[in-house]
């Protein structure tokens, strides 16, 4: 720990500067841009969270739209607040059985720009998220051909897949399939510390001088060197030539053992059919359980695996645990982990017997109208109103159930009855809704006025 904070510096003689690197930042950027395959990079220090803000205010100014898959992350939807753009959102793939979310169609996007082009309005750029939480990713190329036909750049959140530029095992990078922009939490799959990410930038259609303006305004001025010096070793580290053989070995264990438990304990894989619509490839490092045969919600056994065992999920469903395997993942884990479940599995049979399925929060036919602008919506007056008087009135919060991960509402659009009674039956049924300050829902943020000035 002392060792750590004597490199815990400031932007002195020789350290560089973030904002405008010529040194060591500037090289080490610069050899990241090459293991990533991208023609600039830049180190993130306010997370990924940044990049996206970053990635929208270069390519997507005020009156612009950007085309953006409705389970993209939280910060797209402030990023639309900070640029003055406005959503045109394609709905992902639902699978309903599973209550998850896949990716995006080629088709949808091609609709979504129809609605542009019919609306008379600019295209800044499209957003969407690759691979997702459960590893699945889009077709990248396809997506972004249809992008360029329309003059518009492919931004990717990339989040999870750092990892995929460092192994055949892997699908594809994005920047590889023809993306702009990827960003990525190089702290989640890689070994970066919390908090650090990247983004890349290649090709023409995004100026670089935006993308160094936009993180100037967004990023500390004093930035942790601790953060930075973990980016760099992380990318080295990833370019070891043998970071992911054990981690991929322990991967394919990790399947075979789970295929084999007498419970017939599912996998995502044998769920879904690689190559159909919003599923072109899957993680190997990314398992995903299907519970049903335990008899018991994966939030059940997501509780029951770190309290009796000591195995933490990545995250988890009504239907699905998700494990996310790393550079540090090892055979040991895995038979931690098909231990514990085994041992579940045995005890499960009065689970079985008492286990209600939770009511999976399907897309609505439409999505709710929109009142207000993102931007709009941030800066209006709210009040918080019971449930029973929510309806009607255009919301101030982004209310996201899980099932299955897509928001329900986002503020500035209307709030309906329908909506509030689907996520009161989500939450009692064990689910979770994030977003709402009153986790009861009985009560709800709505705008106080809908008419807002842009001026103010």
């Amino acid at each position: 720990m002392a060792s750590a904070l004597s490199h815990d510096l400031t932007e002195l003689p020789g350290l560089d500067y973030l904002s405008s690197p010529t040194g060591a930042i500037k090289e080490a950027q610069e050899l990241a841009a090459s293991a990533f395959g991208s023609d600039a990079t830049w180190f993130l220090v306010n997370g990924t969270t940044a990049g996206i803000h970053a990635a929208i205010l270069a390519t997507c100014g005020p009156g612009d739209a950007l085309i953006l898959a409705r389970n993209c992350h939280l910060a797209a939807f402030s990023a639309m607040a900070l640029s003055g753009c406005t959503p045109i959102y394609v709905m992902p793939v639902q699978d309903e059985g599973l209550g998850i979310a896949h990716g995006i169609t080629p088709d949808a996007l091609r609709s979504a720009f129809s609605d542009a082009a019919r609306e008379y309005r600019h295209v800044g750029a499209v957003l969407l998220v690759c691979p997702t939480y459960f590893g699945v990713t889009s077709d990248i190329a396809q997506l972004a051909s249809i992008c360029h036909e329309h003059g518009a750049p492919l931004l990717v959140d990339e989040a999870h897949g750092a990892h995929f530029a460092f192994h055949a095992s892997f699908p594809q990078p994005a920047l590889a399939l023809g993306a702009d922009v990827t960003i990525q939490s190089t702290h989640k799959v890689l070994s970066s510390l919390g908090q650090s990410s990247m983004l890349h930038l290649k090709g023409h259609r995004v100026s670089p001088e935006r993308f160094s303006r936009a993180l100037q305004t967004l990023q500390s001025s004093s930035p942790s060197y601790l953060l930075l010096a973990s980016l760099d070793a992380a990318r080295a580290h990833a370019q070891l030539h043998d970071t992911f053989n054990e981690p991929l070995e322990a991967a394919a264990a990790a399947r075979q053992l789970l295929r084999q438990l007498p419970t017939g304990s599912g996998l995502l894989d044998d769920h879904i059919l690689t190559g159909s619509d919003g599923v072109h490839e899957i993680d190997p490092l990314r398992i995903t359980l299907v519970t049903d045969s335990l008899g018991m919600s994966g939030f059940e056994v997501d509780d029951l695996l770190q309290r009796s065992f000591g195995v933490c999920a990545e995250m988890s469903t009504d239907k699905t645990v998700v494990f996310a395997l790393g550079p540090g993942s090892r055979l040991a884990h895995v038979h931690q982990l098909a231990t514990a479940l085994e041992a579940i599995g045995e005890n499960s049979s009065k689970s079985r017997q008492e286990h209600m399925q939770l009511p999976v929060a399907t897309a609505p036919l439409s999505l709710p109208r929109m009142q207000l602008t993102p931007r709009q919506a941030f800066f209006a007056q709210t009040e918080r109103v019971p449930a029973r008087e929510a309806s009607g009135r255009t919301c101030a919060e982004l209310l996201c159930p899980y099932p299955p991960g897509v928001p329900a509402v986002v503020p500035g659009e209307l709030l309906s009855a329908e909506v509030i009674a689907m996520l009161q039956a989500v939450a009692a049924g064990g689910g979770k809704v994030t977003g709402a300050a009153d986790d009861s829902l009985q009560s709800f943020a709505v705008i106080v006025k809908d008419l807002f000035d842009e001026t103010t």
